[in-house]
C-alpha cells in the first residue's frame, strides 16, 4: 500500500517533524563514518584483535554502498570494496585512482578479487536469508494463530446464534403442539359428554308412549358441555415468520456480539475550534469562515480547526469509521488526551498524535517521523481507525474494502481520544462535512 515517499510539503499548521536524512551521502562522508582503521590489515574476521563492537555483517559491508560486499576486491592498501562500487568511484575521481578510505593514491586502477571474502559474504547472506525466513515463519505462525482464534470466535458466535434460533424454533413448535393437544383433548372430552347426552335422550324417549310434540319440546335435551371453537393453526404464518433474508437477519444478530464493532462516536463541542459547526446529533462537522460564540475552555483548540471525539479510551480495542467523501484535505486519527490545545499543533507521535492526512486532493500521508507517503488503490471516502490500547497500536484502513493503510506502533498514553481536523474550507472547495459513521442495527 505504500508508494515512494517524496519530501512532504511544509505545512505551517500541523506539520510533522523533519525528514530523516538521506542515506546516500557523498563518498568522503560515507567512508569517514567507519574510520581509517575499519578495514586495514586484511579480512581477519573472528580474530581476538577485532573490535568487539562490530558485528560480522558490519565487517562485510562495503564502505561505499553500505551493503554486503558484491564481488569483493582488495586494493593495494588492503581495504576492500565491491568491484562495481570502486570502479564507479574511480570514474568519478578527477585525479588518479585512490582509496576512498585511506586516500592512498595508486599508479593504476588495479585490484585483486578476494574469493575467500566473497565466500564468507555468501555464507552470511545465506545465514541472513535463513534468519529472515525463520522470523517470517515465526510472524506468519503468530498471524495464523491470531486469525484462527478470530475465526474460532466468529464460529462460536455463529454456532451460539444457530443454537438460539433453533431453540426458539423448538420452543414455538412445542408451544403450538401443546396448544393443539389441549384443543384435541377438549374436543374429545366434549364428544364424550355429547355422546352421554344422546344416550340419555334416547333412553328417555324409549320410556314414553304416544308422546306429543309439545311433550318432546319440553324435554331437557340441551348438551351439558360447551366446546369453544378454537382457531385453526396457521401453518403458513408459522412458515413465513421463519423465512426471509435469514443470513442478513442472523448477521445483524451476530453483529451485536462482535468486538470491536464500529463505535457510535460523537464530536465533543467543548474541544472544538470556534470556527467549527456541528450537526444537531454531533456526528457531522464543517469549518465556517466565522467563529462561533463559544465559551472559553482549556480543552478547546484555539489555533487549528481541530476537534476530539466525546468518547475517550484508556483500555481495550476500539474501532470507528469516518466519512471524508470528496474533501480535498483533512486530518484524522488518535490523540493523547493531554495534548497541548492552545498552541499550533505539530501532528507527530512525539507530540501525542497518530494521524493520517490528505493534502492537495490526492496526497495521503501518515504523520510518522518521518512522514510516510501512502498510495491507496482508490481515493479514500471512508477511513477506519483501529485503536488497540493493549498492543499500543493505531491502524488505519480504507473502510470501503478494509484494505490496510498504515499502522503506528509503540503508541503510549493514559487516555486516547479520536482526533479530527476538517482543515479550512478554502471557499467551497473543502466545505463538505466530515461525518462519523454509525452502524444501524
Amino acid at each position: 500500500m505504500r508508494g515512494p515517499a517524496p519530501p512532504p510539503p511544509r505545512d505551517p499548521i500541523q506539520c510533522a517533524g523533519g525528514l530523516a536524512a538521506c542515506p546516500h551521502r557523498d563518498w568522503s562522508e560515507r567512508t569517514s563514518v567507519r574510520g581509517g582503521a575499519g578495514r586495514g590489515g586484511g579480512p581477519e574476521f573472528g580474530m581476538a584483535g577485532m573490535n568487539q563492537e562490530r558485528s560480522l555483517r558490519e565487517e562485510l559491508t562495503c564502505a561505499i554502498c553500505c551493503e554486503l560486499f558484491s564481488e569483493p576486491v582488495m586494493l593495494d592498501c588492503m581495504h576492500h570494496f565491491c568491484k562495481g562500487c570502486i570502479q564507479e568511484y574511480w570514474e568519478s575521481c578527477a585525479q588518479g585512482p585512490s582509496c576512498p578510505q585511506c586516500r592512498r593514491r595508486f599508479p593504476s586502477r588495479a585490484f585483486r578479487t578476494h574469493y575467500l571474502l566473497a565466500g564468507l559474504v555468501e555464507k552470511v547472506r545465506r545465514c541472513g536469508s535463513h534468519e529472515h525466513r525463520h522470523k517470517m515463519q515465526k510472524v506468519s505462525g503468530e498471524l495464523n494463530f491470531k486469525i484462527r482464534a478470530e475465526f474460532a470466535r466468529l464460529h462460536q458466535i455463529l454456532e451460539e446464534e444457530e443454537r438460539a434460533v433453533l431453540a426458539e424454533l423448538g420452543e414455538k413448535e412445542e408451544q403450538s403442539l401443546a396448544q393443539l393437544h389441549r384443543h384435541v383433548g377438549q374436543l374429545e372430552e366434549g364428544m364424550e359428554v355429547l355422546q352421554r347426552d344422546i344416550e340419555r335422550v334416547k333412553q328417555t324417549l324409549s320410556k314414553m308412549e304416544d308422546v306429543s310434540l309439545l311433550e318432546v319440546e319440553s324435554l331437557d335435551i340441551r348438551p351439558s358441555v360447551h366446546v369453544e371453537t378454537q382457531p385453526a393453526l396457521d401453518l403458513q404464518h408459522y412458515r413465513d415468520s421463519h423465512s426471509g433474508p435469514l443470513q442478513y437477519i442472523f448477521w445483524r444478530h451476530m453483529l451485536r456480539s462482535i468486538c470491536p464493532a464500529p463505535a457510535p462516536l460523537t464530536f465533543d463541542p467543548e474541544s472544538a475550534h470556534p470556527n467549527l459547526v456541528f450537526s444537531r446529533d454531533l456526528t457531522a462537522v464543517t469549518e465556517s469562515s466565522r467563529a462561533q460564540p463559544v465559551p472559553v475552555s482549556p480543552r478547546r483548540f484555539r489555533q487549528c480547526v481541530n476537534v476530539l471525539g466525546a468518547q475517550a479510551f484508556g483500555s481495550g480495542r476500539h474501532y470507528w469509521e469516518v466519512w471524508v467523501g470528496s474533501k480535498t484535505k483533512w486530518d484524522l486519527g488518535v490523540a493523547a488526551d493531554t495534548v497541548d490545545r492552545a498552541a499550533k499543533v505539530k501532528l507527530c507521535p512525539e507530540n501525542g498524535y497518530w494521524t493520517l492526512r490528505l493534502r492537495n486532493r490526492t496526497e495521503y500521508w501518515a504523520t510518522a517521523t518521518p512522514w510516510v507517503r501512502l498510495a491507496p488503490r482508490l481515493p479514500l471516502q471512508k477511513v477506519g481507525v483501529f485503536l488497540d490500547c493493549r498492543e499500543g497500536t493505531v491502524t488505519f484502513f480504507d473502510a470501503g474494502d478494509m484494505s490496510h493503510l498504515f499502522t503506528f506502533h509503540q503508541v503510549s498514553a493514559e487516555r486516547y481520544c479520536p482526533f479530527f481536523s476538517t482543515c479550512f474550507s478554502d471557499g467551497r472547495d473543502n466545505v463538505e462535512p466530515m461525518r462519523l459513521c454509525h452502524l444501524a442495527l
